[in-house]
């Protein structure tokens, strides 16, 4: 090994001083890696516990509220339900009784029924939407009407669409003006 004092490079004094300041900085190292060692084994597992014992107890205030919470949770559901009643599909609002109901508003009204095609049926979560199309013909203030009728004064069912449309009808050489009225019904499975 070259010594590096023969180079020049450091002098005996040199390398002296150097060792001096590692032993004077030797003792504060090892005060920091002790610290250092101290939080590791001990207060950090200290504060994690502080935390999850917060948690805890944000819980247990939780659940002290919790049936009051319930309470609030089934009135909202039962107003929900008592929306989703006022369009459920039953036995008594099959498709011959909403033709009845739009039969008699209809000839009151001026209002020609042109079809009634078969309902479509789809399941959507853990319900039935039955959906019922009518083709009705008339002035557009009457089939504005029948639309309020149908939703409204009737609880046929709940609109999902309407879409107006001009058909020209050449035997008559007229236009005649057609809603198409999709009505839907909700079902349980």
């Amino acid at each position: 090994m070259i010594n590096p004092c023969r180079l020049g490079i450091l002098s005996w004094r040199a390398i002296f001083k150097m060792k001096a300041i590692i032993l004077k900085y030797k003792n504060v190292f090892i005060l920091l890696l002790l610290t250092l060692l101290i939080y590791q084994f001990a207060i950090s597992k200290t504060i994690n516990e502080y935390l999850v014992s917060e948690k805890l107890e944000q819980q247990l205030s939780k659940a002290a509220t919790s049936e009051e919470l319930i309470h609030a949770l089934e009135i909202e559901r039962n107003h929900i339900q008592t929306k989703l009643d006022k369009f459920a599909s039953d036995s008594i609002k099959n498709k011959e009784y909403i033709f009845h109901l739009l039969a008699e508003f209809c000839k009151n009204k001026k209002i020609r029924l042109r079809d009634f095609p078969e309902e479509g049926v789809a399941q959507r979560g853990g319900y039935l939407i039955e959906t019922n199309k009518i083709v009705a013909e008339g002035e557009y203030a009457n089939l504005l009407q029948l639309i309020n009728h149908i939703e409204y004064d009737s609880n046929i069912g709940k609109i999902s669409s309407v879409n107006f449309y001009v058909y020209k009808d050449h035997k008559i050489q007229k236009d005649i003006l057609l809603a198409g009225i999709y009505i839907q019904n909700l079902s349980l499975k």
